[in-house]
């Protein structure tokens, strides 16, 4: 939860879904090295969608659950290959 705090804090928005998304997370994965990156990821996400999220004029936004899932699935794909 406070990853996510911490996304809503740097580009002033509000994350609707936040229990969806560490739900999303932390059935793939409870490592919180793992966490971690997966945090970093999504983190790079919203900044490079963020017009996209706002653009219905608010600053609420709901992140996809299946972004969240994908990029959770690939950083524990590349974990197994380290």
């Amino acid at each position: 939860m406070a990853m996510l705090r911490i996304i809503e804090s740097a580009y002033g928005i509000e994350i609707a879904n936040k229990r969806e998304i560490i739900n999303a997370i932390t059935e793939i994965t409870e490592d919180r090295q793992a966490i971690l990156t997966v945090f970093t990821a999504l983190n790079t996400w919203v900044a490079m969608n963020l017009g996209s999220l706002l653009a219905r004029g608010r600053d609420t936004v709901e992140i996809p659950a299946e972004v969240v899932s994908k990029i959770a699935e690939k950083v524990m794909q590349n974990s197994l290959r380290m």
